[in-house]
């Protein structure tokens, strides 16, 4: 089983506000993405190779759990393979010798399939206790009850499918805020739009883009609209608020 990466879900945490018509409209900062990681199986930890806070590549180790079994598991299935291998270009020889059957021959091969198939199994079983970033980002606990959100420690056993990181890109923000449908006329998804990131102080303007004005309206007839801002050396802080003018192109 591979590792499990779970996409989590904006909306739930959007907490968006809408003004007047005609006014800028106030929502949460939220990463273009973010993934929680978890163990693929039950084990312990063994290694632990970073910590919150860390920026990560995809493909960089996270976490090493125990896989001593799985290795020792290996070797022998790669022991056995070695053998099938040997034995099956005997067979082929004396084959084409005509000095064994064919069905002999074709018996010696297909154990050899089997032989290799059990190889490629133990050696995922290894690949699986290496725990790996999906994507570049930063590292944080996952979010969940007490005993989730934090930090995992080197012995520690995890269960499968058990968060253990949370990786947010931050590369772009979105600013996802909920709309009077009387202020979407003409509003498309490429359009440029004037952010204020209202926590910086003095307040701060920078251009976003709208990349979804949602077809369906919520049960307060607002309509969800996204805006995403670059975000260079991860400046703009996710959970903090910042007010969309989608009247006013930058």
């Amino acid at each position: 089983m591979a590792a499990s990466f779970r996409p989590l879900t904006f909306a739930c945490c959007a907490s968006v506000v809408s003004l007047w018509a005609g006014a800028p409209l106030e929502g949460l900062i939220l990463p273009i993405r973010q993934v929680e990681v978890s163990a693929p199986v039950s084990s312990r930890l063994q290694d632990v190779k970073v910590k919150e806070g860390d920026a990560v590549k995809a493909g960089q180790p996270l976490a090493q759990l125990y896989g001593r079994l799985e290795e020792l598991e290996m070797q022998r299935a790669k022991t056995l393979l070695e053998r099938r291998e040997f034995e099956a270009k005997g067979a082929k020889r004396l084959f084409e010798n005509r000095i064994i059957p064919e069905a002999k021959a074709l018996e010696s091969r297909i154990e050899l399939d089997l032989a290799r198939l059990q190889f490629e199994a133990a050696a995922e079983q290894v690949r699986l206790r290496t725990i790996l970033a999906p994507m570049d980002g930063v590292v944080l606990a996952p979010v969940g009850d007490a005993t989730a959100s934090r930090a995992r420690e080197a012995g520690e056993a995890v269960a499968a499918a058990q968060p253990l990181f949370r990786i947010l890109d931050l590369s772009r923000v979105v600013v996802q805020v909920a709309a009077d449908p009387a202020l979407l006329e003409g509003l498309a998804p490429g359009r440029k739009v004037r952010v204020t990131l209202l926590q910086a102080t003095p307040p701060v303007e920078v251009e976003g883009e709208v990349v979804l004005v949602d077809p369906c309206a919520d049960g307060q007839g607002r309509v969800r609209v996204r805006v995403v801002v670059e975000n260079p050396g991860n400046r703009i802080r996710a959970g903090l608020r910042a007010r969309v003018d989608l009247t006013a192109p930058r």
